[in-house]
């Protein structure tokens, strides 16, 4: 049986999404690469703050998992890639934090209007 109350969302609104996640993506690159430049340091203690973390998690999980699960993320180059989704989930979590404060700030009558006082 179909709901024929849903309404799917518009070519706009996947156009939006996937503009904030090229743009998260590419800022995530540029910040990589901006930083392995000018502050090699940063990166070298990230992936050490990583490579400890996966350690610890490997340690807690009981064997056969825990070598087998740290084997993957530090041997098969997955520690290069985990610290870019990382980089880019948290410039996705903090844009929308900020555009979300943006909306909450610029139009607080319209969030008043729904309310029944």
């Amino acid at each position: 049986m179909r709901d024929d109350t849903y309404q799917r969302p518009g070519f706009r609104y996947h156009l939006k999404v996937h503009t904030f996640r090229t743009f998260t993506v590419i800022l995530a690159w540029a910040l990589v690469i901006l930083s392995f430049y000018e502050w090699p340091e940063l990166l070298t203690g990230a992936q050490r703050l990583l490579q400890h973390g996966i350690e610890r998690i490997g340690d807690e999980i009981p064997s056969p998992w825990g070598p087998r699960i740290e084997f993957v993320f530090r041997e098969i180059g997955g520690l290069i890639w985990l610290q870019i989704t990382l980089l880019v989930v948290g410039l996705r979590v903090l844009l929308s934090l900020v555009a979300a404060i943006g909306r909450a700030i610029s139009s607080p009558r319209q969030s008043m209007r729904g309310r029944d006082v």
